[in-house]
Parts: C-alpha cells; structure tokens; sequence
C-alpha cells in the first residue's frame, strides 16, 4: 500500500470536495481518504502546493490522424473534410509505432489515465493493445451504400472481434456510428444490436457543423454537393430525433452537438446519454461552440476531449479544457472551471464505462500530482488556479502504479 499526503487532495465527487493536508491510501484500488490515516510502508509527502487529485480521461480521440500538422484545411467544415478525405490513406500511411507513441506519451505528460479511441480501419490496434494509458478502443462503422452493407458489417465484426480478444483490466472495447449522415439505418442497426448484448459503449459525431444541420434537416447545402461528388447520394437516410431514439437503452455519448437544438437536447436527456464537447475542434473548424449553459439546464453530463489531431494541435488535456475556460466567455469562470475538471475526471469516467475519476473508496487507483506556483487560500478558486497554472503532471498513478 501508498500513502501520499497532499496540501490539496481534490476528490472530484458531487460537491466538489477538496481536503487540505490530506491523505490518500491505495493499492490497486483506493483504499481511504482522509487525516492521519494507518501507517503504511511507503508514505510519500508531495511537497508545498502539492495537489493530489483523479488522473485525467481524454473520451474522444482519433489517434490514426496524428501525423498530421499543416496537412489538413481548417477554417471551414466542408474545405476540412474534403481534405481529410484527399489525405486519408497518406495521413495513416505515415502514423506508425512512433507516431502513436508521440501521441501517447503527450497525453500521459499531461495527467491522462485513459481516452477513448475511434478507430476505423483497426491499423491502430497493433500499436495501442500494448499502450500504458487505459483505452477504450471504439471499433468505426461508416457507409451510407445500401449494397455495401453486408461487405462493411463483415469487416467491422471481423476488426470488432480482432479488438475484443485483447480485452483486459486496461482495454476495453466499444462501439462507434460515425454520424447520422454517413452510416445507413440497417447498418446502424446491426451493430448497435451488438453494443446492447455486449453492453458496450457508444460514441457518435452529432451536429457538428450547420452544414449537417441543414443536411439532415432539409436535404440541401454543402453536404448535398458533398455527398453528390463523393458518393452520388444526395438524401439524407434519417432524422435527427430518430437517430438518437436509436441509441436508446446504451451507454451513448454524442460528440460535438454544436447544433443540436431544443428537442434533441430534451431527446438526449430522455435517454441518458452524455456529450462530449471539443472546442478547440471545433473552433479550428469554425464549426461554432456548444451551448454548455443550454447542456446543464437540461442536466446532461458533459465531457471535455480533445479530438484528434486531424483538428487539434495538441492532445494536452489541460490545454483544452484552458481554452474552454477561455472561450465560454459568458460562464463565470470560477464555476466553469470546476465543471471542467469534473468533465475530464468523473464524467468522462462514466461516459467510458471506467472505475476511477474520482478519489473514493473502491475507485481504481488512477491518480496525478503536481505543484502549483504558489498556495491558494480560497479553496473556491483552487480549480481555476488548477487550469491556468497546469501543464503537465509530476506523477501519475494507473491502477496503482506509477507510470
């Protein structure tokens, strides 16, 4: 057993607890929290303006993307995809083991346990079944061609199966749709079936853009000439209210939601699914920002994630959830900012189906450490301090163990 005492021990639970001079004791798994806790053999004292609190969880990545720096067209969502599209193959081409561990090792410097990964080719497996961070590796389905439907579901359960055989305390497997406009019904509801009985995750892109909005909405825009150059398809398969009925009864995470409105805001609730939210995403794809005021009113938990680096620059958790601190300029940002760490530690652990996220009896041991610059008397402004003054972490514990 571990005993570190911190000056600030940060619980991440429902009221936003935080514990001055306190103690933590684990193995595995938390054992106590508290004052002068038993003795163990190794007690460590984390030094002046030492913080002790959940390691960070990153819930949506596309880690295939990540040779990319000035390859991709930012500034606009259609330009942008189009060149994902034109570069694709060559952007995968280039990220081997390498480039996998560069981006592995940056979130690990930035106090990251676990993050969730789409994955729509399965290239990645090889590199990430190995990974000392925590995955849950989402397996991609993408197609709208009603005659590829069988020959997509084929490869998607054989890349599935490929991925579920590696499952152990540190990989675990979910499901991914990739967006109501580019996965066809049948094929959608194939491969939830499986997420129901195998009780996995899901992720989904959802109103990301308003080019999706008026695709879905009324059949016309930029994806209707999109779709016709790209696939000769110009009609949308599905509604949006029937799109998120489908993920009824899942543990469903939609990403982005930058354009949902009311009834699928209320639609989203109704069905207990959460958001993840990427804003430096989707300001580098001038997409818009998601309405987290709107989000909490209808009482959605919402993670913070930091995309891939096909519409990032960085992969540092801390970073992103600064620039949420930054952009949301109408929230307070004493309140936000505590939001924000509760969207990288607890939320983002229930959104992944995880055991951790919070530092609490029974809880997996995933754990970070660092020093602020100076002490921070009021306790109410200590997440803020967190965000502003936070880069990287000096320790980080998965399942007990310091990585």
């Amino acid at each position: 057993m571990i005993k570190l005492k911190a000056d600030y021990v940060l619980l991440m639970d429902n009221k936003n607890t935080i514990l001055k001079n306190a103690e933590v004791i684990f193995d595995k798994k938390i054992i106590d929290v508290g004052y002068d806790l038993e003795k163990c053999e190794q007690e460590i004292y984390l030094g002046e303006n030492s913080i002790l609190m959940p390691a960070l969880i990153n819930s949506h990545t596309h880690l295939e993307f990540s040779s990319n720096k000035t390859l991709l067209e930012y500034g606009d969502f259609i330009l942008w995809l189009n060149s994902v599209i034109e570069h694709r193959e060559n952007l995968f081409i280039n990220c081997k083991g390498d480039c996998f561990k560069k981006a592995v090792d940056e979130m690990k410097k930035s106090g990251v346990c676990a993050f969730g990964e789409i994955s729509s080719t399965g290239d990645d497996l090889r590199y990430l079944k190995h990974s000392p961070l925590k995955v849950v590796y989402f397996n991609e389905i993408i197609g709208t061609t009603p005659a590829a439907v069988d020959m997509l579901y084929q490869d998607f359960q054989a890349r599935l199966n490929e991925s579920m055989e590696l499952q152990n305390e540190k990989f675990k497997i979910g499901i991914s749709i990739h967006s109501p406009y580019s996965v066809h019904p049948f094929l959608m509801d194939k491969v939830l079936n499986i997420a129901r009985s195998e009780n996995l995750p899901v992720q989904t892109h959802f109103m990301e853009s308003k080019a999706e909005r008026r695709w879905l909405d009324e059949g016309e825009g930029e994806f209707k000439l999109f779709f016709e150059k790209h696939f000769k398809n110009a009609k949308p398969l599905i509604k949006p209210i029937e799109f998120i009925e489908k993920f009824r009864g899942l543990k469903a995470t939609f990403i982005h939601c930058v354009h949902a409105n009311e009834e699928e805001f209320e639609k989203i609730k109704e069905i207990n699914a959460s958001i993840a939210h990427c804003p430096v995403s989707n300001r580098l794809l001038n997409v818009g920002l998601l309405d987290l005021e709107k989000v909490k009113n209808y009482s959605i938990d919402y993670s913070v994630a930091t995309d891939g680096l096909s519409s990032n620059y960085s992969l540092n958790l801390f970073k992103e959830i600064r620039a949420a601190l930054l952009m949301h300029v109408s929230l307070h940002p004493k309140y936000l900012a505590k939001d924000l760490l509760k969207a990288v530690t607890k939320n983002a652990a229930k959104s992944l189906g995880l055991n951790n996220g919070e530092i609490k009896k029974g809880k997996d041991a995933d754990l970070i450490t660092f020093k602020l610059p100076n002490s921070v008397e009021n306790l109410e402004l200590l997440p803020l301090q967190i965000i502003l003054h936070t880069n990287e972490v000096e320790k980080l514990y998965i399942n007990g163990k310091e990585v």
